[in-house]
């Protein structure tokens, strides 16, 4: 879908400390050729819960802006793992602490690493079709920590990082103008990260995606879901860039999820065809896969450093178990 008049106004990211990946492999936490494989440095991690980050992210993304509490109408807040509550509404939470008013719908949303870009795809239909609504504030939070969570060895290839992330979207002009979006689903590789259903949260165990992996691959063969994997995330590109009028070459810098070195290259950037520095890689290798929020902190990280000049276009590229993908063009302004 192609956008008019709706821009980012702020982008934020909340990091509380990083555990370097020597420190992990000196504490046999994580495994030495695991460590080489994926070349990560370092990655994040917090004391504070997934809706704790997304509040802080929230607040700074908010504050970044200059855009009131009262001119957001819509939060959706964002998440891959566990919120520290069951049976709770984490939307409303991070709607109390950061606006700390009821005139806004508010709710989780759960897409799992495309859950933040997802969240930018709804967030523009909604200001599109709604005339009255102001502004949107998007969150995700996440703490991937034990002992539900085994940060280290509950997959190959990637480590998750704890983080906030947040953007704002309204129609008021920001750095970014929200070109285009399109999404894509198959839904047919859910079961890669299924595990048995359990009756509730405390008979579930830890996580172990690899063994849910296994078991889904006795039932497809792993050249098929690297096929059809391709093909779901290579499709949502095609459409947004034929959307914005653009090709890939004309992007400044693609934000990819921020898995490590070698399955970026696997998953990510041979089949888009791009080269490393091309991305946000080298970035990520020091903060880890944050969840549902590597493309904001993407965001937030370019504006910061003050990397982009007007005119200049970014894909994000969005990429979440179901499976589902998401992508975007923004430009600066």
């Amino acid at each position: 879908m192609r956008w008019t008049d709706l821009y980012l106004n702020a982008a934020s990211v909340v990091v509380e400390r990083q555990v370097t990946v020597a420190e992990a492999v000196a504490a046999g936490w994580y495994d030495a050729a695991e460590a080489d494989r994926t070349r990560q440095r370092a990655v994040a991690v917090a004391d504070s819960s997934g809706p704790d980050l997304g509040v802080a992210a929230g607040r700074a993304a908010l504050r970044a802006s200059g855009l009131p509490p009262a001119d957001v109408g819509l939060v959706i807040h964002a998440s891959c793992y566990f919120q520290g509550v069951e049976f709770w509404n984490a939307g409303a939470y991070v709607q109390h602490h950061v606006l700390g008013h009821g005139d806004a719908t508010a709710f989780e949303l759960r897409q799992m690493s495309n859950g933040g870009m997802c969240a930018l795809d709804v967030a523009a239909g909604q200001l599109a079709a709604r005339p009255t609504l102001g502004a949107a504030l998007l969150t995700t939070g996440d703490r991937f920590c034990e002992p539900g969570f085994p940060r280290w060895r509950t997959d190959r290839g990637l480590v998750f990082g704890d983080a906030g992330t947040a953007v704002v979207l309204s129609r008021r002009p920001g750095p970014l103008r929200l070109v285009a979006t399109a999404s894509y689903a198959a839904p047919e590789l859910e079961g890669l990260h299924r595990a048995p259903f359990a009756a509730g949260f405390h008979q579930a165990g830890p996580v172990d995606l690899l063994d849910r992996k296994r078991r889904f691959l006795e039932t497809m063969p792993v050249n098929e879901v690297t096929a059809r994997n391709e093909a779901g995330m290579l499709t949502a590109i095609k459409r947004c860039l034929e959307d914005a009028e653009a090709s890939i070459d004309d992007m400044a810098t693609v934000v990819a999820p921020f898995f490590g070195a070698d399955l970026s290259a696997k998953q990510c950037l041979r089949p888009i065809g791009l080269r490393a520095e091309q991305t946000l890689l080298e970035w990520g290798l020091d903060i880890g896969h944050l969840g549902s929020g590597d493309q904001f902190a993407g965001l937030a990280h370019l504006l910061d450093s003050d990397a982009l000049t007007a005119g200049r276009r970014v894909l994000l590229v969005g990429v979440g178990a179901g499976f589902t993908w998401t992508c975007a063009v923004v430009e600066k302004e």
